[in-house]
């Protein structure tokens, strides 16, 4: 439809318009020139323009215009300069955090090319987010280190309980303290770890085999743990440490009958789009279907595998072995990873 006389032509803004958001805006905005090698590499860069916001928040004066970046930071790492010329040399945009050590702030900063010849950076204050989230970890560090406690006080009070009951109900309750130690050392490793949502699994099985090792296996059956180094949720962590504690105490007791001695392999490895645990001795082997005990132990396992939608494969060629399969798919780092001049 054509536009009518008095119907004037869309307009961009006028310069001025740009020019007072670049002096006005909160957020810290320079304009670099990269300075390179002979072999073409960015080894440096030079301010064109920087804005109100950036020179106070950094502590530098209008001076800075003209200068290298290597005059005010001598100390500038080689991964400094890589962030910038990723976005140079392909034109894509890229974002990673900044922690100043020197300030004491936290900045999100968004990179964008310009020119062959120029390149913005766009500084973000993200500091009270920061502190939020250390307060956060804190309070998470602090609520894994009193479940630990609790839990080992539940397991010791069940322990008492068992000095004076019969074999049977002795046995049962020894049962419940394993379980309740597996769930106490995966709060441990959140603990040391720091990770309050994934759980490093390699260290985690470390820590519960050796403590199997220590109250079951005693010198004469040695258990071996082979893991990939995974990350995992703290939902699947959990119900998978309680499976190895139901595999490993049941090969404990029945794949050595005393005065034999062994050895129980317990592994964990990474497979396409799933996770695989096998838990195996060279011991005497499965008993005849019709025989075999179905306590809670084998109702956790199945329950496991049953609400993960996974697969368990036992077997007795030589000894017993038993595999579990379940989907599962590394987890993305949703936060870039921070970066320093230092």
């Amino acid at each position: 439809m054509p536009k009518s006389k008095n119907e004037s032509p869309s307009q961009a803004p006028p310069l001025d318009d740009y020019r007072l958001l670049f002096e006005t805006m909160s957020e810290g905005f320079v304009l670099c020139e990269p300075i390179r090698d002979a072999a073409g590499r960015l080894i440096d860069y030079r301010f064109l323009q920087a804005n109100p916001a950036f020179l106070r928040g950094f502590r530098v004066d209008a001076d800075i215009i003209g200068r290298r970046i290597k005059e005010l930071r001598p100390d500038a790492t080689p991964a400094w300069f890589e962030n910038f010329e990723a976005t140079i040399e392909s034109g894509e945009p890229r974002r990673f955090q900044f922690h100043d050590r020197g300030q004491g702030r936290w900045y999100e900063v968004h990179c964008t090319r310009l020119s062959p010849t120029c390149f913005a950076q766009f500084y973000i204050d993200i500091t009270l987010v920061k502190r939020a989230e250390q307060h956060q970890a804190h309070l998470l560090d602090e609520l894994n280190h009193r479940v630990k406690n609790n839990l080992s006080i539940v397991a010791s009070l069940l322990s008492l309980q068992g000095r004076d009951a019969s074999a049977e109900v002795r046995e049962h309750l020894e049962a419940a303290v394993s379980r309740v130690h597996a769930i106490a050392d995966l709060h441990a490793e959140l603990y040391r770890s720091r990770g309050h949502e994934l759980v490093e699994m390699d260290h985690y099985l470390a820590d519960l085999v050796s403590r199997l090792s220590r109250s079951l296996a005693g010198d004469r059956v040695k258990l071996v743990v082979e893991s990939d180094p995974l990350q995992m949720d703290l939902d699947l962590a959990v119900q998978l440490g309680l499976v190895i504690n139901e595999l490993v105490t049941n090969a404990l007791k029945y794949a050595y009958p005393e005065p034999e001695r062994g050895v129980v392999t317990i592994s964990l490895s990474e497979l396409t789009d799933a996770v695989c645990l096998t838990v195996s001795d060279a011991g005497q082997g499965l008993p005849p279907a019709d025989q075999r005990r179905r306590g809670l132990g084998s109702r956790v396992v199945e329950s496991f595998v049953q609400q993960w939608g996974g697969t368990f494969q036992a077997s007795s060629d030589e000894g017993a072995r038993f595999t579990i399969k379940v989907p599962w798919r590394r987890p993305e780092l949703a936060e870039p990873k921070a970066q320093t001049l230092l």
